[in-house]
C-alpha cells in the first residue's frame, strides 16, 4: 500500500473514531475506568472520570446512576460543610438526570431524598413530602416519610402528628399501632426519660440515725400506739434540661402511648413486644408524677407488672 493510500486509510480510521459509535466505546470505558475506582474506595478520582463519560454517553442511565452513587459517598456526616454541600449538588443533578432518562425507575426519586437527608435539607423534604400528600393524602409512606422528616428535624409534635395520622389510616394493623407507642417512647426517653430519672424516688423516707428529733406533737399518743418513724422530705428530683417533656405534658404524652399499645395487644394479644414497651411507657410516665408520689407508685408498679407479663409470654420466669 503506498504511502498516500496508508494515509487515506487513516484518516478514514480517524473519522470513523468521531462518530457516535466511538465515543460510546470511550465513554464506556472511563465509567469501567470509574468503577474500578470506586471499588477501591477512590471515590473524588472516580467522579472525575464519571464526569469526562458525560459528553460521550449523556444518555446512558447508568452513567448518573453510577455518578451520582459516588457524589454521595463524598458528604461527611450532617453534610454542613462546603465539600459535603457540592457533593451533595453533583448527586442530586446526576439523579435529576437519571430521571429524565429513565423516568419509571424509582431509584432516582429514592436517592434524591436520602441525599436530602444526608445534608439534612429538611426544609426541601418537607415541601417534596407535603406536595405528595397534596397528590395522595392517604399514601401511607408519605405520612410516614413526614413523620421521619419531622422527627430528623427536631419537631416532634408535627412528627407525632404525622404518626398519629398514620395510625388512623390502619386503625386494624396491630404493627401501626405499636409503631406510634414505640415512637412515643423514644420521644419521651429523649426528652428527660434518662437514666437519673429512673434512679429517682420522690417518697419521703426515714430520717437517718442522727438527725435531730421531730418537733412535739401536740396532740398526745394514746400510751399502746407505736411510734411512727420520723419521715424527712426526699431530695430535689434530677433538673429538667432545656427542651425535656415534664409534668402533665409527660403524662399526656405517656396515656397516648399506652393507648396505643393496648390496641396493639387487642389485636394482637401475644404481642410480647408490646408488652414491653407498656412497662417502658409506664416508667416513663412516673417520671411525670414525682409530685404525687402516691400516683409515681402507681405507674412504677404498672410497670413492673407489664414487664412480668412480657417475661411470662417469652416463656421467661416472672
Amino acid at each position: 500500500m503506498s504511502f498516500r493510500s496508508s494515509s487515506f486509510v487513516s484518516a478514514v480510521a480517524l473519522a470513523l473514531c468521531l462518530l457516535p459509535a466511538c465515543s460510546q466505546v470511550r465513554g464506556r470505558k472511563r465509567i469501567r475506568e470509574a468503577n474500578e475506582l470506586y471499588r477501591r474506595g477512590k471515590y473524588a478520582e472516580a467522579v472525575t472520570l464519571y464526569q469526562e463519560a458525560e459528553a460521550l454517553v449523556p444518555d446512558l442511565p447508568a452513567l448518573w446512576l453510577n455518578e451520582g452513587y459516588t457524589c454521595r459517598q463524598l458528604i461527611a456526616p450532617g453534610g454542613h460543610d462546603p465539600e459535603s454541600r457540592r457533593a451533595a449538588d453533583c448527586a442530586l443533578a446526576a439523579f435529576r438526570r437519571l430521571r429524565e432518562l429513565a423516568p419509571n425507575d424509582p431509584r432516582a426519586d429514592q436517592l434524591t431524598v436520602q441525599t436530602w437527608f444526608d445534608v439534612d435539607d429538611f426544609e426541601t423534604l418537607e415541601k417534596a413530602f407535603l406536595e405528595r400528600n397534596r397528590r395522595a393524602p392517604d399514601d401511607y409512606d408519605v405520612i410516614h416519610g413526614l413523620q421521619e422528616v419531622y422527627y430528623k428535624w427536631g419537631k416532634w409534635m408535627q412528627a407525632l402528628e404525622w404518626s398519629t395520622r398514620a395510625a388512623a389510616l390502619r386503625p386494624n394493623d396491630a404493627e401501626t399501632q405499636y409503631g406510634v407507642g414505640t415512637f412515643i417512647w423514644q420521644i419521651l426517653a429523649g426528652h428527660g426519660g434518662g437514666p437519673d430519672m429512673a434512679g429517682y424516688d420522690p417518697r419521703p423516707r426515714p430520717a437517718p440515725d442522727d438527725a435531730p428529733p421531730p418537733p412535739k406533737q401536740k396532740k398526745q399518743r394514746q400510751s399502746n400506739q407505736p411510734d411512727e418513724p420520723a419521715l424527712v422530705p426526699p431530695p430535689p428530683p434530677p433538673p429538667a434540661a432545656p427542651g425535656d417533656i415534664t409534668g402533665k405534658t409527660r403524662v399526656e404524652l405517656a396515656d397516648q402511648a399506652i393507648a396505643h399499645l393496648e390496641k396493639a395487644l387487642a389485636l394482637r394479644p401475644h404481642h410480647a413486644d408490646a408488652m414491653t414497651y407498656l412497662a417502658q411507657v409506664w416508667r416513663q410516665k412516673s417520671y411525670g408524677l414525682f409530685a404525687e408520689p402516691a400516683a409515681w407508685q402507681q405507674a412504677v408498679d404498672r410497670a413492673t407488672e407489664w414487664q412480668k407479663r412480657a417475661l411470662t409470654e417469652r416463656g421467661g420466669k416472672s
